[in-house]
């Protein structure tokens, strides 16, 4: 399987390849955020209030970042966006230890946020300009593996200097960035960047059923947004408070669930890359909703660690399939809008999590938000197949929107070379 995954990878487009090594290196970096909290309230000059206010303003930037972030790609080369965000979110964390007053770090850390967080659509539009309809879920996919292996690094990393330095994590994370940001500048050739004559791109659909569509989707993939932000947000403390399992064995269902993912996401969307978009998605939504609904029935730890296994398979599939579904259904001039407020339905998702966590968990069941959400993912997979019944709420992978080019492929690029591109032509 590791195998597999490095030609995989290595046969990707050199641009497509440093966008590998630059979102690995800037995710490998992610130190500083992890423990900002922790980090402010050991200054005890800050109440738990304030320090929510402050940590609360980084996601409010990451999702402005989002909403921005369509005008901006259908100006600017994605590359040059990613290479902005780099250079603002070094310089934003040069200047947070330095700063003492609570107004001053809530405007930091929204700028922190959107500096962040602006890497993201500017990266799933580098990835849509390098690869060919037929090759975007292996694309997507091999991006989310350099975000998972990258988050699983710069925490981990980040807890041992925390326990040394505190401080010396914002320098860290500045200059692991700022490595990232020289990758993309060194080795980007532009080329997987151009728009292919999309013009400076619209902020509405050229038809209205173009623009259904997608709305549909985004209202179909936000149970699946809310359901994958419950892991990081309350799994240790429903395995620790709600069900009264040893501390050790939340720690075992996060090395399964990223175990899995590097072992298996890539190949596991070579082998589905023939499959259609609808049958893909519904895989991924059954699984994910069979996962999360025996997660909240259960207290054993080995058959949690099993279900995990579950529900881990249902998000290798269903992302790099929304992803490529995104981009399939979006007419050229409003792909980069499309994919930009995508990544804003997933902030959506992580900042909904706890609230709905907070308000299913309180005086019932501990295992009430893992049922619910996994009833809503059914349920949305249920309305997904009513909505592709429709054509004004579904697009069929046979159909290309109006004003897309109907052979969607970069000039003079191969992003998947020989034996690396694996499976065969998806009908997509």
């Amino acid at each position: 399987m590791i195998r597999s995954t490095f030609r995989t990878v290595a046969g990707l487009d050199r641009d497509l390849r440093t966008l590998f090594v630059s979102t690995l290196m800037f995710r490998a970096g992610t130190m500083a955020f992890p423990f900002l909290g922790a980090y402010l309230l050991g200054q005890d000059r800050y109440g738990a209030d304030q320090v929510g206010l402050v940590v609360g303003a980084f996601g409010l930037g990451a999702l402005l970042a989002d909403v921005c972030a369509g005008v901006l790609l259908g100006r600017v080369r994605p590359v040059t966006v990613m290479l902005g965000g780099c250079a603002g979110y070094a310089l934003v964390l040069a200047v947070v230890p330095a700063l003492s007053g609570v107004p001053a770090l809530i405007a930091a850390t929204l700028l922190w946020g959107m500096a962040f967080e602006i890497y993201t659509p500017a990266s799933y539009a580098q990835v849509v300009a390098g690869s060919t309809p037929e090759q975007r879920k292996i694309a997507f996919s091999c991006n989310r593996l350099a975000i998972n292996l990258g988050m699983g690094v710069g925490p981990a990393v980040g807890g041992l200097l925390f326990t040394v330095a505190p401080q010396a994590l914002f320098y860290v994370n500045a200059v692991c960035v700022l490595a990232a940001g020289a990758v993309l500048l060194r080795r980007s050739t532009g080329a997987a960047a151009a728009t292919r004559g999309a013009g400076p791109g619209r902020l509405v659909s050229p038809t209205a059923r173009d623009e259904t569509r997608f709305w549909t989707l985004f209202t179909l993939a936000l149970p699946i947004h809310v359901a994958y932000a419950l892991p990081p947000i309350l799994l240790s403390t429903y395995v620790i408070e709600g069900i009264g399992l040893p501390a050790y064995w939340t720690s075992v269902l996060f090395v399964v669930n990223a175990a899995a993912i590097v072992l298996f996401e890539v190949p596991l969307n070579k082998a589905m890359a023939g499959m259609s978009h609808l049958r893909s998605l519904l895989i991924g939504y059954v699984l994910a909703a069979a996962g999360f609904a025996l997660t909240g029935l259960t207290s054993s730890g080995p058959l949690l660690a099993v279900i995990t296994l579950l529900w881990t398979f249902g998000e290798m599939i269903v992302f790099p399939a929304l992803l490529s579904y995104v981009t399939h259904l979006s007419a050229a001039s409003v792909t980069h809008r499309n994919v930009s407020l995508y990544s804003a339905g997933v902030n959506v998702g992580f900042m909904a999590a706890p609230q709905i966590g907070g308000v299913l968990s309180a005086g019932r069941a501990p295992g009430t938000p893992w049922l619910a959400t996994g009833a809503a993912v059914a349920a949305a997979s249920a309305l997904m197949l009513l909505a592709r019944r429709g054509r004004s709420t579904w697009c069929p992978d046979e159909e290309q929107p109006r004003d897309r080019p109907p052979q969607d492929t970069p000039a003079d690029q191969t992003p998947l070379s020989g034996k690396a591109a694996g499976a065969g032509k998806t009908s997509g």
